[in-house]
Parts: C-alpha cells; sequence; structure tokens
C-alpha cells in the first residue's frame, strides 16, 4: 500500500471517528406506556440515556399515582376528597396546601365559567356512573337527578385552607382538573431527574418541555366522530400544555341517543353544546378544567378565553369546527398537511 493510500486512510478514519461520538451523545427518544387514572399515559422523553428516562418515568408515574390515591373518589381506600364529603353540611374541614390550592382554582373557574365547570359534582358522577364497573346502559332517573344537582357556588372557603360544603348534594369530585394537575406534577419529577425534552400524554391531556430532536412537539387533535382520524394539528410551544375533551371517551347509546360523561352542572345531563373541545395552556390543569368548561358552554365560550390568552376550538355537533383567534394563528387543518 502505497504512503498516499495510508493517509487517505487515516483521514477517513479521522473523519468518521466524531460522528460516532455525536451519535453516542444523542442517545434514542425513549417511549413509556402506562395505565393509571383509567386511562393510557404515555412518557416520550428526548436527549437522556435510556436508564436515566426509566428512572425518571418511574418518578413521575409514582407522583401521577399518589395524586390520583390522595384525590379521586373512587376505589375502596380513604383520602381528604372522601373524608370532605362526609362531613356534615356548613362544617368547617382543613385541607392541606395541595388540594386547598387546586380547589381554589376549580372554584374560580367554576365561578368564571358561569358555573359551566363545577367542582362539585361527586354525588351527580356516581349517579351517572361512567366511571364504576361495570358502566351505565341507560340514564338515571330524572327525579333522582334533580335531587342530586347541586348549586352553583356550593363549595365555600371560610378561612386558610378551611372549606365547607352548603347543601348535602355538594360533592367534591376534582375529575375534571386533577388529571392535568397529574400530569403538570409528573412533568415536574422528569425535570428533576434531569429532563429537559419530554412529552406527557394522559389521554388527551398533554403537557411538554422542551422539543422534539430540535422540532416542535407536533400534536394531532382527535377528530370526534373518525375513530383514529384528525381535525388538523398544532405545534407547542415549550412548557406548553393542550386537553382535547370530547363526548367519545366514556359513552352509552340509549334509544338511538348518545350519553357521554361530560355532565351540564345546569341541567345534570351531558352536554350537548359540542362534540369535541380543545384547550391551550401554560398549566395543564388549567387547561383541563376550561376544556370541560367549554364542552359545556359551546362556542359563546371562546371568547371569554381569548381574553385570558389560552387557544381554543370547538367541535359542534355538525362536525363545524369554530376556533377563537388565538387558536386560528396556530391551527393547521389535516386537509393542509
Amino acid at each position: 500500500m502505497t504512503d498516499d493510500n495510508l493517509l487517505m486512510m487515516r483521514y477517513r478514519l479521522l473523519w468518521f471517528i466524531p460522528v460516532l461520538f455525536l451519535s453516542a451523545c444523542s442517545p434514542e427518544p425513549v417511549h413509556e406506556t402506562r395505565f393509571m387514572m383509567g386511562t393510557l399515559v404515555e412518557f416520550t422523553i428526548e436527549g437522556v440515556p435510556r436508564a436515566t428516562a426509566m428512572k425518571a418515568i418511574a418518578a413521575a408515574a409514582g407522583e401521577m399515582a399518589r395524586i390520583e390515591r390522595k384525590m379521586s373518589i373512587y376505589g375502596p381506600k380513604d383520602n381528604p376528597i372522601k373524608r370532605f364529603n362526609r362531613t356534615p353540611e356548613r362544617t368547617d374541614f382543613i385541607f392541606d396546601d395541595e388540594i386547598d390550592k387546586l380547589l381554589a382554582m376549580a372554584v374560580a373557574i367554576e365561578a368564571a365559567s358561569g358555573h359551566a365547570f363545577h367542582p362539585a359534582l361527586g354525588s351527580l358522577n356516581r349517579l351517572w356512573g361512567f366511571s364504576l364497573d361495570p358502566p351505565p346502559s341507560a340514564p338515571p332517573k330524572r327525579d333522582a337527578i334533580r335531587r342530586l344537582l347541586p348549586a352553583g357556588g356550593c363549595l365555600k372557603r371560610t378561612g386558610d385552607h378551611r372549606w365547607q360544603r352548603m347543601t348535602r348534594s355538594c360533592q367534591i369530585d376534582l375529575g375534571g382538573i386533577a388529571k392535568g394537575y397529574a400530569i403538570e406534577r409528573g412533568m415536574a419529577q422528569l425535570i428533576q431527574h434531569g429532563v429537559r425534552h419530554a412529552l406527557i400524554n394522559a389521554g388527551g391531556d398533554i403537557a411538554s418541555i422542551g422539543d422534539n430532536m430540535g422540532k416542535p412537539w407536533r400534536i394531532g387533535i382527535r377528530h370526534p366522530r373518525k375513530p383514529g382520524g384528525l381535525l388538523g394539528w398544532i405545534h407547542l410551544k415549550h412548557n406548553e400544555c393542550i386537553v382535547t375533551s370530547g363526548d367519545y371517551e366514556r359513552f352509552f347509546m340509549y334509544h338511538g341517543k348518545r350519553y357521554h360523561h361530560i355532565l351540564d352542572p345546569r341541567t345534570g345531563y351531558p352536554a350537548t353544546r359540542a362534540i369535541g373541545t380543545t384547550v391551550i395552556a401554560k398549566e395543564a390543569a388549567l387547561a383541563d378544567a376550561w376544556s370541560t368548561a367549554l364542552f359545556v358552554m359551546g362556542a359563546r365560550g371562546l371568547e371569554p378565553l381569548q381574553q385570558q390568552g389560552m387557544a381554543a376550538l370547538v367541535v359542534r355537533s355538525d362536525g363545524t369546527i369554530i376556533m377563537n383567534e388565538a387558536m386560528q394563528k396556530r391551527f393547521h387543518s389535516i386537509e393542509t398537511r
């Protein structure tokens, strides 16, 4: 072999060494799916070794499970929410700081939405039974619904961490906000473990940090009537959350009519002004609660969200998509892919 050939071979070796080194510094994305909070929770992590990612996911899942145990009204284990719901009316109950703050947020959203969101539908939700096993196959009796319909503003904060329920039918159920809060806390655990680029998707409640291998996270918005189909997609910005609610998540058909789990707090029956809603916000708990409220309010709820800086859309029963200005600037129709 000539000296020129030896020199060329050495050059090629030197050329490949940095490429291999850079590849070693860019671990493959880690995807993990777990069942919790009554849904599949998907974790996607970029930029860290698999062992680090799995340790972070375990911590995040543990934190989310803790919140579920602490705040769910279902299951055999006792918790502060269940104890509050057993407390006599107009009697002080002291919550810890975590529940106190989340409950204060929920009550504020109830007031701002004109009671379209209600954090005290526990009795009514149990009556309908969408979260029970077996699930319902027929609607409850009208009289039973009327008896368990809680008044707006029936939860009162009477002092520092002190709360009362004003009527017997006023039973806390944080199901419309706690899942969003849980993924916020899960994401905080990922960050504590050194993760800087990640996505958590809990059945339509999505929180993000960083980006997807240098590109924004691209999130598809599910079509309410086409299984596996999409209405369109958006790019999430750094540390944004997006929540989609729909009448396809938990429902049954009775005499040709669809009955779903998102109840209108003012009637006690499934809301009818939308079949799907999507809200983008900086906090997942905020997006979670407002997505539920928007489902009840319908298109008239888009402007209040615009005023609060949240992008939002509503899908009407005829399939029409209505968006506020903030969402119009970000939504990409599936036909324009």
